[in-house]
């Protein structure tokens, strides 16, 4: 049941998560066209949103460790201060 909270279903807001040898949250969303949400100051995550239903295969493919789902993306909105109604 946690696996099924975690893994985002479709499209909308996601966590990306850095892969730590890798390329940061950023580039990996840059990469795979979505667009930022939030950036904290951390460079191993960043929330993100696109419309498109392969985001988060594309994501994986631009090099990200792990993709969350909103609920995640919900809960580090709330911790970062990033109002996400307006999003």
């Amino acid at each position: 049941m946690l696996l099924g909270t975690l893994v985002p279903s479709g499209n909308g807001p996601v966590v990306v998560f850095a892969k730590p040898w890798g390329a940061s949250a950023l580039e990996v969303v840059a990469n795979a066209e979505g667009r930022i949400m939030a950036a904290p100051t951390a460079t191993w995550f960043a929330l993100s949103q696109s419309a498109d239903s392969d985001f988060v295969q594309r994501l994986y493919q631009s090099g990200a460790g792990f993709v969350a789902s909103s609920a995640v993306a919900y809960a580090c909105a709330r911790i970062t201060g990033t109002p996400m109604e307006t999003q």
